[in-house]
């Protein structure tokens, strides 16, 4: 045994990598969209606009508008400017994960195919009803591919006073956007996070869903399930918001949650009665176009029913938030 144990200390340690990555694939997903495929894992230091170059062959430059390392390491993805059906040379200088650098060249042809799937969110985090939400909150919002972080975000956290207090960032793929609280919950706080279809590709398809979730800074969770839908004339909603209000002298608005593809939606609150309305910006210009009048509800109700009407104030959304 002895022997062994000592032959072992004297192995060499493995040989490093001195072979630098050889580019194996081009594929081409649409008129937008590349992926260069690579032997072996590409470092992220490397992926910069500089070290890539895409011509056509009459010498004229394809924009790349981004680059990012795919849903692989060895995966670079880059997004351009619509592509012609012609052939296109691209030049890139990139590195393995060991330093090893590689200058490589090689041909595609442009597609004209039009990327017409809308991005759809396909994780976010704190899951719905998580406790001990206290101390470096952080919501995480997945995409299922790479959306144009360009664009302004409209998203809205209740209590209200908490969206000065978090800061956005978006992770280099392009399809996760975090935001992190800079400082602690109070006790007795329940959070209500939605983050609205103001994301798109970059072909301009807009997100295809909202994204929702609600946590607390306390152990449990004293809430009561309340199911509903909006209507316009008898007809379902959508992109509605549904929002609940404190009554009384003191109105806050303390719940939002938006409805789902059929105008149907369902929330965890606090038991008591509330004030509640919805509302929905249609035509997505950033301004309320359809509005309920305000109810009081009680919690112990089976089902909550609210009707929309024109609404000729075209208010933007943070109006009607208490």
């Amino acid at each position: 045994m002895l022997g062994i144990l000592a032959c072992a200390q004297k192995m060499l340690p493995p040989s490093p990598d001195r072979f630098p990555p050889r580019l194996e694939e081009i594929e081409v997903q649409n008129r937008t969209k590349i992926n260069l495929s690579f032997n072996e894992d590409i470092t992220p230091k490397a992926i910069i606009k500089d070290s890539f170059l895409i011509t056509s062959i009459s010498n004229e430059t394809l924009l790349i508008k981004e680059l990012t390392i795919g849903r692989k390491d060895n995966i670079i993805t880059l997004i351009t400017e619509k592509q012609q059906p012609i052939r296109y040379s691209v030049l890139a200088k990139v590195s393995d994960m060991e330093g090893n650098r590689a200058k490589v060249q090689a041909h595609f042809k442009g597609s004209v195919i039009k990327d017409t799937f809308p991005p759809r969110i396909t994780n976010i985090s704190p899951k719905t009803g998580a406790v001990k939400q206290k101390r470096n909150v952080r919501t995480e919002v997945r995409f299922s591919e790479e959306v144009d972080t360009v664009i302004p975000v409209s998203w809205i956290v209740l209590p209200k006073d908490l969206k000065d207090r978090f800061k956005t960032l978006w992770y280099p793929d392009h399809r996760q956007l975090t935001f992190t609280l800079s400082d602690s919950l109070g006790r007795d706080t329940i959070v209500y996070f939605t983050l609205l279809r103001s994301v798109f590709d970059f072909e301009g398809n807009r997100l295809l869903a909202p994204g929702f979730t609600f946590f607390t800074s306390d152990t449990l969770l004293n809430t009561k399930l309340v199911t509903g839908e909006i209507t316009y004339k008898n007809k379902p909603v959508a992109d509605g918001l549904v929002i609940f209000s404190t009554t009384g002298d003191s109105i806050k608005s303390v719940a939002l949650t938006p409805v789902d593809s059929i105008s149907s939606f369902a929330i965890q609150i606090r038991p008591g009665i509330y004030d509640v309305t919805a509302v929905a910006d249609t035509n997505f210009d950033d301004r309320i176009d359809l509005s309920g009048k305000i109810q009081s509800f009680n919690t112990t109700a089976e089902k909550l029913v609210i009707e929309v009407y024109p609404d000729s104030l075209a208010k933007k959304l943070d109006w009607y938030l208490r």
